[in-house]
């Protein structure tokens, strides 16, 4: 099903929950959906109540590790690109669909999903060419969504009002006993990952670019890559993306894309944030890469990430690279023509930050 996937697999009581906080519009499309995700809260909760059985006390035991690799950047920067790279090294754990999808219960209930997820997942993203498939890496916004009810990813869901759903959550994150939630669901996530591992924590997630301090008490050893791309690319894939996944997820008939605008100014925002923030850490804990040399030569880029980051190069992980990179040397990018109107309103809200990364203004 290529509809609701965003809360797809949450616990049958959450998902009441959040229901019950935001309603819903009656029309046919919005029950469907509302079906789907009724009974798969079901099979959440069975699934749940199993694995909480097995590994509750060996998952409370476990001992976090302290220094993941966290990418952040815009969203449409190119990060799943270099999550897809990065997740090549195999002495780094990093969450992938299946678990993504599945927070409470991946580690005991693949086989029983799996014959019909499986099916389900074949193909690419709907909002570009990007191999889909249970096992690809994935940001954990849709497990942290999952465990605790809280993400902004809840507006795309239940639209609340005719403007860019991220305007409604300053600094992505929520205040008082719900931060604490919060921050709990994030460890318990990670720390069912990493239970038959000691590797190293690869995250990816554009959240996360506003929560750089916080996730920084969780991890105090945290380093960070930030990936940066162009705004004339960034800006229109942006906006397509979320009006493909709020057309594909919304629970009532409030969506609404967002504008040039409101992107660019959420872009700026994320930007002058990452800035402020990065300066809080040495400089071998943060790094920034543009997509475009990445693209040109990954090999050399990511390199350069493991020689500032102080993280082991290895042979094998080599390997992995140039064979990731035969296997998508086909792959198409989407292309857009952005009318001069909304250069003219990228420059005037981010011109300052282009010249300093040298992107063209034309």
């Amino acid at each position: 099903m290529k509809s609701a996937y965003l809360i797809a697999g949450m616990r049958l009581s959450r998902f009441i929950k959040i229901l019950v906080k935001n309603g819903m519009s009656l029309y046919p499309k919005y029950f469907v959906r509302f079906l789907f995700l009724l009974q798969n809260g079901i099979w959440a909760s069975i699934f749940h109540r199993k694995e909480r059985s097995i590994y509750k006390e060996k998952i409370e035991q476990h001992r976090l590790p302290e220094d993941p690799i966290i990418i952040i950047g815009h969203w449409r920067t190119g990060s799943t690109f270099l999550h897809q790279l990065l997740s090549m090294d195999t002495n780094l754990v990093t969450s992938n669909v299946f678990q993504g999808s599945i927070p409470d219960s991946f580690l005991t209930s693949r086989n029983s999903y799996e014959p019909i997820m499986g099916r389900a997942l074949r193909g690419t993203r709907p909002m570009d060419q990007v191999k889909l498939s249970m096992d690809e890496p994935l940001e954990d916004e849709y497990a942290l969504l999952r465990l605790c009810s809280y993400s902004p990813l809840e507006r795309v869901i239940f639209p609340k009002k005719k403007t860019y759903f991220l305007k409604d959550f300053p600094g992505f994150l929520p205040k008082g006993k719900k931060l604490n939630e919060w921050k709990s669901a994030l460890e318990y996530f990670y720390k069912k990952l990493t239970l038959e591992n000691n590797k190293t924590i690869l995250i990816k997630n554009p959240f996360h670019s506003l929560r750089m301090e916080v996730l920084n008490e969780i991890f105090p050893k945290a380093r960070f890559i930030h990936i940066i791309r162009h705004p004339y690319n960034v800006v229109p894939s942006t906006i397509r993306m979320w009006d493909i996944v709020g057309t594909q997820n919304a629970m009532n008939n409030k969506w609404t894309k967002p504008s040039v605008k409101e992107v660019s100014e959420m872009l700026n925002l994320m930007l002058q944030k990452i800035e402020s923030d990065s300066g809080l850490f040495p400089n071998n804990r943060f790094y920034e890469v543009k997509f475009e040399d990445l693209e040109n030569d990954p090999l050399h880029e990511i390199k350069q990430i493991y020689k500032q980051l102080n993280v082991e190069f290895l042979e094998r992980f080599e390997q992995q690279i140039n064979k990731f990179l035969i296997s998508v040397k086909d792959y198409q990018k989407n292309k857009y023509s952005i009318p001069e109107t909304d250069k003219l309103e990228i420059n005037n809200i981010l011109k300052g930050w282009m010249e300093q990364k040298n992107y063209s203004l034309e």
